[in-house]
């Protein structure tokens, strides 16, 4: 039945996917970049990387894009510090990923995902014979997961959490997932609650261990470099007002939260905003400038910042990899997606016992409904509600910090789940 189910997915979904990448491509600049990232790849791997390992124990780790990788550093660190002679591959999907991590400790070697195909995947499996793989999250590929099963190599499913409307609960799309999740040696889940929705898809329960989610070590760390954002820690100008933090917003998460800035400085002049988009891209860039001038609102990018700088109402952040740290400054954190399709990282803004608010797009986080159910986070679902809370917790620092410490404990209480992921991992080298 597997070998049936692989032969019509590359006969049919395959040559499909291809098409539709590069129909894609003609207005998407980012697939444009994997597509020219993944040239001469095969020959990129097998000239840089024959001697680097040198026969060290070889772990390949593929995930999806940026916040994924940001997501699994932890488990990293404590790979490398459990068995130093471990050579980490790690493999991207998405150029948001590659395009933005360097080779530096505990990372080797970074490499594009060659793109899913029968015979993509079985050459690029025998060119870096790994010896253990292990998928973030969810960027799972039949033909990398087959030959993996082929060849005896270990794969496991870390950080593993499924949003309840996920099409991989679809009556026809059911049976061919528990197909693929039947292969994986182990599938670790982030909590009771994703066990019990894996448990649709898993023919086998022994396979899934509840091992926590390592986005809270993952906060933990990063919280702990305030040297990224220097520059805004020492700018007088800045420092001296109460400031929100819009963090890795899109459009729709813009066209609600700029107008409602708008509104609560003219009822609290001290006021101040960071936006900090999910893409910061030129044309994103723009569009933000834009909104903010046709709402009168002056602002300045951080690439232009000077010590000196005065007189604007807002800061935009064109610079990736800087957020987590930006919500330090944070009097209130609001969370983009959460107004556009899905919410992106709550805790990066909780872990400095910041108030964290977000709007309805939030189902597909298990943080963020961690964080509702014990009251340490508010969800509004319009630009009135937003104005209203905020309001709200600028005329009451007592209750905003009763908010932000609920937050801050929620996190730690949830630490060290990286060191239990890397000791289970080395068992199997």
């Amino acid at each position: 039945m597997k070998r049936i189910l692989l032969v019509l997915y590359n006969i049919f979904f395959v040559p499909l996917f291809y098409i539709a990448l590069l129909l894609a491509s003609l207005v998407n600049s980012k697939i444009i970049r994997g597509f020219h990232g993944r040239k001469k790849l095969f020959s990129r791997i097998r000239n840089n990387v024959a001697g680097m390992e040198s026969g060290r124990p070889k772990i390949w780790i593929h995930v999806s894009s940026y916040g994924e990788f940001l997501q699994v550093k932890p488990v990293l660190y404590q790979l490398k510090s459990l068995n130093p002679n471990i050579f980490i591959f790690i493999t991207f999907f998405s150029p948001s990923g590659y395009e933005n991590v360097t080779v530096e400790p505990p990372v080797d070697y970074i490499s594009y995902l060659p793109l899913d195909s029968y015979f993509n995947a079985k050459k690029f499996i025998s060119i870096v014979e790994p010896q253990l793989a292990v998928i973030v999250r969810h960027d799972i590929w039949p033909n990398f997961v087959w030959h993996l099963s082929r060849r005896n190599i270990p794969l496991f499913l870390i950080d593993a959490s499924l949003p309840d409307n996920s099409s991989r609960f679809w009556p026809i799309l059911r049976g061919i997932n528990k197909k693929l999740f039947s292969i994986l040696d182990a599938i670790m889940v982030v909590s009771e609650e994703e066990k019990e929705k894996f448990k649709k898809v898993v023919t086998d329960p022994e396979k899934l261990i509840v091992a926590g989610d390592t986005k809270y070590d993952q906060v933990i760390e990063r919280s702990q470099n305030l040297k990224r954002i220097a520059l805004l820690l020492n700018h007088d100008y800045i420092i001296k007002h109460r400031i929100i933090v819009v963090g890795s917003s899109w459009e729709s998460d813009e066209s609600v939260l700029i107008p409602a800035f708008k509104k609560l400085s003219e009822k609290f002049k001290d006021l101040f905003l960071v936006i900090a988009p999910h893409e910061p891209t030129q044309q994103r860039i723009a569009g933000i400038e834009n909104r903010l001038r046709d709402k009168d609102i002056q602002s300045v990018c951080l690439s232009e910042l000077t010590e000196e700088a005065e007189d604007f109402q807002c800061l935009i952040i064109d610079r990736i990899g800087l957020l987590a740290n930006i919500y330090y400054l944070a009097t209130v954190a609001f969370v983009g997606g959460s107004f556009h399709s899905k919410i992106h990282n709550v805790l990066e803004p909780a872990v400095y016992g910041r108030p964290v608010i977000f709007g309805p797009k939030m189902k597909t986080s298990s943080e963020a409904i961690h964080l509702l159910k014990h009251n340490a986070a508010i969800q509004v679902n319009s630009m009135k509600e937003f104005i209203d809370v905020v309001s709200g917790l600028l005329k009451d620092p007592e209750r905003s910090a009763q908010f932000g410490n609920k937050a801050r404990q929620t996190v730690m209480k949830n630490v060290g789940n990286s060191k239990k992921i890397a000791e289970f991992l080395l068992k199997y080298l």
